[in-house]
């Protein structure tokens, strides 16, 4: 029981300790990924076509990681949105 408790203690606590020590460039060049994810291909209700559900499970779970500032989402961000045919935004 004891082990399941840090396990789950250490779940919560290490991605939110990633993303402190996080630079500010990879934050948010990975806003800029999500807008555009979440604009033309995620699951938002802001979507350009209003098509809910053509985004992928992998990519919506990156569009959270980025939104939640982890930017440990952006090779699967760029991924997605480059086999979308999409340009990718400046990193710097």
């Amino acid at each position: 029981m004891r082990t399941v408790s840090v396990a789950l203690l250490l779940a919560v606590l290490l991605p939110a300790a990633a993303s402190a020590r996080s630079a500010p460039a990879d934050v948010a060049y990975c806003q800029r990924l999500v807008a555009v994810y979440d604009r033309y291909i995620g699951r938002n209700e802001f979507s350009s076509n209003r098509e809910f559900g053509r985004g992928s499970l992998d990519g919506d779970v990156a569009s959270a990681q980025c939104r939640q500032g982890n930017p440990a989402g952006i090779p699967v961000l760029e991924r997605v949105l480059r086999n979308n045919r999409f340009s990718l935004p400046p990193r710097g």
